[in-house]
């Protein structure tokens, strides 16, 4: 709407609204890019709609007085509207493509969700749904192509898997598998399908299906080719029959199979439209302002009770503060911390994250693999405490170890930064520019300042690079000196572990030294329990901190608030909740308020 954009160029110039401002018709065609002719016809349909007063100037040159009467959120909020009246993903673009406050976007969210005929009608819709926001899109929901959080937690709705990981008994249950065997020295795996699970394009699952779906993550830029790395072939002996044979025992390989990794999905064939799995919701819509799950009436499990999900994407959302926030009596979930008269009868479930965010130091080449003064100067120097307490959030606890239950606080280390001063002076660093990278998003733009400030105020020189997740993981990251990101947990300790150790997408694998690399292959190498497994992998952990190629810094603070009608709210070992397990109890609070 070109004459909106007109009157925000001119809010920006003029921002008193109040006030009349002296301005000549020259001055107006320079600030508005256009000739002085099209000037006087801006001026004029700007009087018709109503949002300035103009008084003109006697004579040519002469000044004018002009004053803003309309607020321009306001003109863009109208705007919204008009255009959801079409298409709602069409008004959510427009809005999130204006920098808007966040007020304006809580406004625009009230009126879709409750007042608007989109609203409206669905309060008299009988169906059980969830909605909330979220801060970004997840245009990519295939195991293939991303290892992150919120995909992960979406894919696990889309997507099943031969067999998952109980993590009550720590034993592996059937899921598409209902038996399954191996030869004595764990070289040969076979499996037994499940007759009748069909793919969300009603299509019969087969053995054929699960060998291409572990085949393609051959391809190098696969998130799990890591997983495949042994995998010498698979066949399909039977129609329901699937056999996997390695080059070396993989005792472990249940623990692969139950990870994202080994989502099944069809052959290859015309596959057009939203991802295709056989889990118990199914993608009716995913854009850059929404994603739309809706439960799959042929899935082969017990059917979910929610009939929908529906995730809107709201940029900025992140970190908010208390009182900073979107809210909307439509809004019946949220997974961020908000506190808001919305939300004022709201349930709240917390969980403090299994995972955490760490930062690796090279360990391969650089200044950091050859100075150990210089990376225990780094770790006094930065102490999680003072990020949380400054960053906020949902920043809640100094991380020590992968794995929150290894850790003994009566052994945590101690940080002092008047040491890390004193180390730093008797390092061989002089004045050298160290290259931080992260991905965009999940906080590590705040988290990678507040590491710069903190290394400045000491001396030590530090360029930050900030790249999409895709570019990043795709990235010779070999060069850089320290590398910041989320390590995710699991139901599986041990997969948790093989992901941050020897994951394709994982950045503190790029920089293992080279003894600790060989290491970790000589223990996956071995026939040894998962206990086991996982004890020598927490060794090898505990010698990379000590040696401080790997610091970590703080786990979250997991969030479900809710209505008190949701029930069964649990969050899982990524700290969001099973839709699976949610529904809505009628006799609670009123059904209109879980449209």
């Amino acid at each position: 709407m070109r004459l909106l954009e007109h009157y925000q160029r001119l809010s920006g110039i003029l921002s008193e609204h109040e006030k009349a401002h002296s301005i000549t018709i020259s001055e107006l065609a320079k600030n508005l890019s256009c000739t002085e002719r099209n000037a006087k016809l801006i001026v004029h349909r700007l009087q018709q709609a109503g949002w300035i007063i103009w008084k003109p100037g006697r004579g040519r040159g002469n000044t004018s007085s002009i004053q803003l009467i309309a607020d321009p959120e306001d003109l863009i909020l109208a705007e919204a509207k008009a255009r959801s009246s079409v298409s709602a993903e069409e008004g959510i673009r427009y809005l999130q493509a204006l920098s808007v406050s966040r007020y304006t976007q809580q406004r625009f969210i009230d009126w879709l969700f409750f007042t608007s005929d989109r609203g409206k009608a669905r309060q008299s819709e009988t169906i059980d749904r969830i909605q909330f926001p979220s801060y970004r899109p997840l245009p990519k929901l295939d195991p293939l192509l991303v290892h992150r959080r919120s995909e992960n937690h979406i894919m696990r709705h889309i997507y099943s898997r031969l067999v998952r990981h109980d993590k009550k008994t720590e034993k592996h249950v059937p899921e598409l598998a209902h038996s399954w065997s191996h030869h004595a020295n764990y070289t040969v795996w076979i499996f037994q399908l499940r007759k009748g699970v069909l793919f969300h394009d009603e299509n019969e699952m087969t053995a054929e299906d699960v060998c291409y779906s572990f085949l393609r993550h051959k391809a190098a830029y696969s998130a799990y080719h890591w997983m495949v790395d042994n995998l010498e072939e698979t066949v399909a002996l039977h129609l329901y029959t699937v056999q996997f044979t390695f080059q070396k025992p993989m005792p472990h390989f249940l623990h692969l199979a139950a990870s994202m990794g080994g989502s099944i999905v069809p052959a290859p064939g015309p596959h057009p439209g939203p991802p295709i799995g056989t889990g118990p919701f199914q993608v009716m819509e995913n854009t850059e302002t929404q994603l739309h799950l809706r439960a799959f009436e042929c899935y082969f499990g017990t059917r979910p009770f929610l009939d929908e999900i529906i995730m809107y994407f709201f940029p900025d959302l992140y970190d908010n503060q208390a009182g900073d926030v979107i809210e909307s009596e439509r809004i019946n979930f949220y997974q961020y911390p908000y506190s808001s008269s919305s939300t004022a009868n709201f349930r709240q479930t917390t969980s403090v994250d299994q995972g955490s965010k760490l930062l690796s130091l090279n360990g391969r080449q650089g200044k950091l693999a050859v100075d150990s003064l210089l990376r225990k100067a780094i770790f006094h120097l930065l102490q999680p405490e003072k990020l949380i307490k400054q960053l906020q959030g949902n920043r809640h606890l100094p991380a020590y170890r992968l794995s929150r239950d290894t850790e003994n606080a009566t052994e945590s280390p101690k940080r002092n930064f008047s040491l890390g001063k004193a180390l730093l002076d008797a390092s061989t660093y002089q004045g050298e520019k160290l290259h931080l990278y992260s991905y965009t998003g999940a906080g590590n733009e705040l988290d990678g300042r507040w590491i710069q400030q903190q290394l400045t105020k000491a001396g030590v020189e530090v360029a930050l690079h900030f790249l999409p997740y895709e570019k990043l993981i795709g990235q010779n990251l070999d060069e850089a000196d320290l590398l910041l990101g989320e390590q995710l947990a699991d139901e599986s300790r041990l997969l948790a572990y093989l992901t941050c150790f020897i994951g394709t997408h994982s950045l503190p694998a790029r920089h293992l030294p080279e003894y600790s690399r060989r290491r970790i292959r000589q223990i996956m190498a071995e026939s040894l329990s998962e206990r086991e497994y996982v004890h020598r992998l927490q060794q090898e952990e505990a010698a990379l901190c000590k040696h401080h190629h790997f610091l970590f810094l703080y786990r979250l603070k997991q969030f479900a608030i809710y209505p008190e009608n949701i029930e069964n709210i649990h969050l899982n070992a990524l700290g969001w909740v099973d839709y699976t397990q949610l529904w809505f109890n009628p006799l609670i609070g009123t059904k209109g308020a879980q449209e």
